[in-house]
């Protein structure tokens, strides 16, 4: 134990200043959200609306997000991240402000579509930033530090987002849809506290583009090369961020089916309090954020590759048994231990992804997959939604759960197919050879 906290201690302190800036908006940025997210669907519910216009909600986001995120990832590279972070952080606030007091269903997707547009500006920078202010050797901890402070944030947002809804409609008196909309508001507060710390990013070269990433073989020398001979020098780099963006397409499918809909899911079968789909969505998170902690150890054990195949599989039992039963309980810990094991191989993915993409190609890379999660999204959300109207509470998410099972299983034979065998040229260690020159 003595060993793992002196190594996340070491870990910690020798992180740059902007990637502490970035660790305390991210705080701020997803407690707010996290409460946000949690109350929107039940929202939407208590409208009046429809089952299916989540569905419509959730794919006019993806769907923009999907249709945004390569542009905003292009211009990332070219304008860097505090200029976009600080406008796509900005616009979000604003347009989740707007979705908290909007009722009808037309407003209700037009501003979801704009919501995806400006959040996509934001989550396109996140892992070129990450990825440029770091070393290779950081970055493992570094990815899943932060991806475990997502989580810690999560718990947070989707905890006090419950009790603070409940509370507002038992304790204080007002109408659900008032309770859940001031809660709303309060998340975009929290929010918006996010934005200072970016403002704080250092607008220098060296540390927008980190000294780690400068020399030969940098975006200045990308640039002059034609598009053909472009992909001539960086054809491995090319085919790796394809294998990973067709991943990335079926990850989305097979998320976008029961995901956006967990609290719902909660609410229509087991017919749970917003405050106990808050706690289970909450412990959820943490218990993600503990394997996120304890990631880099096991893939110092098994190797970042299998471990990611391994986790992936050992989560599909347990979404299993969420689909099937009919014990809140039983749910609950399926839920849990489903939610754990498949993203505590994140980290380890978005480590193995900058390994073998160039440097001057990470914005695609990040924005690509981003886009291609998005619009799986896009895809999905129909379907789910549709099972869940056509088949019912048990029936319909029993179907969702099943496909996705199927498909994360697909995904977790293709990933140990792609890159167990070395099919594509790692680019980090030649990049290490040539700063050590």
């Amino acid at each position: 134990m003595s060993t793992f906290i002196q190594e996340w201690r070491e870990q910690l302190g020798g992180y740059s200043r902007n990637i502490r800036l970035f660790f305390i908006f991210n705080l701020l940025w997803n407690i707010g959200l996290g409460m946000y997210s949690l109350i929107y669907n039940l929202y939407i519910k208590a409208l009046g609306h429809a089952p299916t216009m989540v569905g419509d909600i959730v794919g006019a986001t993806a769907l923009a997000a999907a249709l945004v995120l390569i542009p905003a990832g292009l211009a990332n590279d070219r304008f860097g991240p505090k200029r976009m972070v600080s406008i796509g952080t900005a616009a979000v606030i604003a347009v989740l402000a707007a979705r908290a007091w909007a009722t009808g269903g037309s407003s209700l997707t037009m501003l979801a579509f704009a919501g995806g547009m400006a959040q996509a500006i934001v989550s396109a920078t996140i892992m070129p930033f990450m990825a440029n202010n770091s070393s290779p050797r950081q970055r493992i901890h570094l990815f899943s530090f932060n991806m475990a402070l997502v989580m810690a944030a999560n718990v947070a947002g989707n905890l006090g987002g419950g009790i603070i809804s409940d509370l507002l409609h038992s304790s204080f008196g007002l109408s659900e849809v008032s309770s859940l909309r001031v809660t709303l508001l309060i998340g975009v507060a929290i929010a918006a506290a996010g934005l200072y710390p970016v403002l704080k990013f250092r607008n220098d070269d060296g540390a927008l583009t980190g000294d780690y990433d400068s020399g030969a073989g940098g975006e200045s020398d990308g640039a002059k090369l034609s598009l053909r001979a472009k992909f001539s020098k960086h054809r491995s780099s090319y085919i790796a961020i394809a294998a990973f963006t067709l991943l990335s397409l079926l990850s989305s499918m097979a998320g976008g089916m029961v995901v956006p809909y967990l609290n719902v899911y909660f609410e229509d079968r087991f017919q749970a309090s917003n405050s106990s789909i808050g706690l289970v969505v909450a412990m959820g998170q943490g218990a993600t954020a503990i394997a996120f902690l304890l990631g880099p150890a096991i893939a110092q054990k098994m190797g970042e590759v299998r471990a990611v195949v391994w986790l992936q599989l050992a989560s599909i039992p347990f979404l299993v048994l969420t689909a099937y039963t009919n014990q809140f309980w039983l749910a609950s810990a399926g839920y849990l231990f489903r939610q754990a094991l498949m993203n505590a191989a994140n980290p380890f993915y978005s480590t193995i992804k900058m390994r073998y993409v160039d440097r001057s190609l990470r914005g695609l890379a990040a924005s690509s997959g981003e886009a291609m999660f998005n619009l799986g999204w896009f895809i999905a959300a129909p379907i789910s939604t549709g099972l869940v109207a056509t088949y019912g509470a048990y029936h319909g998410y029993a179907s969702a759960f099943s496909v996705t099972a199927v498909i994360y299983t697909l995904i977790a034979l293709l990933f140990g197919y792609f890159f167990m065998k070395d099919r594509f040229k790692p680019v980090e260690e030649e990049d290490e050879s040539v700063r050590s020159r």
